[in-house]
């Protein structure tokens, strides 16, 4: 896929946010946001899906906050466009939120108030690989599993200076259920147990993916 190398995403993502922006290689730089996002490998599984790895950042965090976005080909569309859609509709809108919450890009962003903070939470992402449920994706987007963990996150104490970053993703497939969750960027499963367990898969496989945003009030906001 040498058409859609690093520098050819970022320069594909520029123009899905449409705002000023200054691209070296693969990183974006946005000065009105005051964000950098940077392209990193694309892993291709096969030709009709490939993951990106695609991370956001601020100079006051000292890193990015990187996702996995998976891109399935629909309908003969590219699996790297359809991984660049998913990240700009789903992950980008709540880092946006948090500088400028009237950006077009945000009317996607739930925002829910906790204890000192805010939570700020994306569109779900379910595929159905089969036989799910047909009331399915609407219960999980009722009560996203990341929702549960940012929740739990919120009632654990004072929230840090910076936001704090997670996603969920939970899958059942050929009978097997697999859970993961991560927050800034680490695994942390374990200490998160049965967060999905209102997930009612029935008879069907797939997935279930959602990202969130946890910060403290309006004093992050340009």
């Amino acid at each position: 896929m040498a058409e859609f190398e690093p520098a050819q995403i970022a320069q594909f993502i520029a123009s899905m946010v449409d705002t000023e922006h200054v691209r070296d290689g693969n990183v974006l730089v946005l000065p009105e946001l005051g964000y950098r996002i940077e392209v990193g490998g694309v892993m291709e599984h096969d030709e009709s899906f490939v993951e990106v790895l695609i991370g956001v950042g601020d100079p006051e965090w000292g890193g990015y906050a990187w996702d996995r976005s998976v891109g399935v080909s629909r309908d003969g569309s590219h699996p790297i466009g359809e991984a660049v859609l998913t990240w700009t509709h789903y992950v980008l809108p709540l880092f946006i939120a948090l500088r400028k919450p009237d950006h077009p890009l945000t009317g996607v962003v739930y925002r829910q108030a906790v204890p000192g903070g805010e939570i700020l939470a994306g569109p779900v992402v379910t595929r159905n690989f089969h036989d799910l449920p047909a009331d399915f994706e609407e219960k999980v987007a009722a009560n996203p599993p990341t929702m549960v963990v940012a929740g739990w996150l919120a009632t654990g104490g004072q929230l840090p200076d910076r936001p704090t970053w997670l996603y969920t993703t939970c899958s059942r497939v050929s009978g097997v259920e697999a859970e993961e969750v991560t927050v800034n960027n680490a695994l942390m499963t374990e200490h998160f147990a049965g967060f999905s367990d209102d997930l009612d898969w029935g008879d069907g496989s797939g997935t279930v993916k959602s990202w969130a945003v946890l910060h403290r009030p309006s004093d992050y906001r340009n």
